[in-house]
């Protein structure tokens, strides 16, 4: 049997590259004995692109992040040489449905939502008419809502779920969305991938031992746009309460700037760090695994949430009792610098390691249970 896996990889997102690694890792654990391929497929240009900066240090860092993510899509994705970037969606369905494959397993992220879309429809990522078994797994919708959608794309989508076998996604907007064609009962709700997966912390001390760097252990690390300006504020508290500023892009208030970390090398430097300040639902996993606190924020209310207020970032919070006491808010509603003292105390008050173990657990035995009731035969 051959098995393909459609998801997000090859920008310089470290959230995007893991969970397309933790999710190839774990159907090829359950398929130990077939063709196991990550399909070489992109619907949109990834990113990959340097920090804007003015210094030809932090440049050459960039130089050497792009390459250790490329390497990262050659060794451990196995994809090497062409994979295209196909905008147009009947080429992109003839594209994937050339290799042939019996069952195609389709997630993680947001590969679901609509709005790079230039076209009125679904995307390739919804494998309408592709024959093959086909998989939704921790699969996410982003912020489509069923109210938003035009005519056209709402028959499409009910013949597109009509024809998956299994439904996984990851978050309760996608769910509330899919509800809408398919029973409830038939939507499982299946974590993250990344929460499967185990860090080896070796990697990130050789990382820091090779830099030879020490990160104190009264440490921030700030993952931002370029342009918050609202966080300027934010850097000059923590510094004036004593706090070591890293970074993963040059700010003016930046200490230390890692901007040269491969996936693997990232993905345990968040246990070096007393609080994590970001936008990413990657990071906040990550800090859940590596036991670190964590204030998490949106750009935008019309991007990020749904009309209720949801998002995939708040879902994950109420999953680990840890909302609204993490969650600082949308960028275009204004992103309060005041009064952090007291938001961290509480954050930090409601930060229960065991039961987060406990979550992260449940989250990983959740996944599998899913993706082996996928495998049965």
């Amino acid at each position: 049997m051959k098995i393909g896996l459609l998801t997000y990889y090859g920008d310089l997102n470290c959230g995007t590259n893991l969970q397309a690694y933790a999710t190839f890792s774990a159907i090829k654990s359950i398929y130990p004995n077939e063709v196991v391929e990550v399909i070489p497929f992109h619907g949109f240009r990834p990113e990959i692109r340097p920090y804007k900066s003015l210094s030809p240090a932090s440049i050459y860092r960039d130089i050497i992040r792009m390459q250790k993510y490329k390497d990262f899509k050659c060794d451990e994705l196995y994809i090497q040489g062409r994979d295209p970037i196909i905008y147009n969606v009947k080429k992109a369905l003839k594209y994937i449905a050339s290799f042939g494959f019996d069952k195609i397993y389709v997630g993680a992220d947001t590969l679901l939502e609509l709005d790079r879309l230039k076209i009125d429809g679904l995307s390739a990522y919804w494998l309408k008419d592709i024959k093959a078994e086909k998989i939704f797994l921790a699969a996410s919708s982003k912020n489509v809502t069923y109210e938003n959608l035009s005519s056209r794309q709402k028959v499409e989508m009910e013949q597109a779920v009509g024809q998956i076998k299994y439904i996984g996604v990851r978050d309760t907007a996608t769910i509330k969305l899919l509800s809408h064609f398919v029973l409830p009962e038939k939507i499982h709700h299946v974590p993250d991938p990344t929460f499967t997966m185990d860090i080896d912390k070796g990697i990130t001390r050789k990382y820091l031992e090779k830099k030879r760097l020490n990160v104190p252990c009264k440490s921030v690390f700030m993952h931002l746009y370029g342009n918050d300006v609202w966080a300027d504020g934010l850097a000059k508290y923590f510094k004036s309460m004593g706090y070591t500023i890293v970074t993963p892009r040059p700010y003016k208030f930046s200490d230390i700037v890692l901007n040269d970390m491969g996936p693997l090398e990232q993905l345990g430097i968040y246990g070096y760090f007393d609080l994590v300040v970001t936008h990413r639902f990657h990071d906040c996993v990550f800090c859940l695994k590596n036991g670190t606190p964590f204030f998490v924020y949106v750009k935008s209310r019309k991007t990020f949430m749904t009309a209720d207020n949801d998002s995939k970032h708040v879902s994950l919070l109420k999953d680990f009792g840890l909302y609204p006491y993490g969650f600082l808010g949308c960028v275009d509603d204004g992103i309060p610098t005041n009064n952090i003292d007291e938001k961290l105390k509480l954050l930090k008050s409601h930060f229960d390691g065991e039961y987060i173990k406990s979550r992260l657990r449940e989250f990983r035995e959740e996944y599998f249970r899913f993706l082996n009731l996928t495998g049965k035969m």
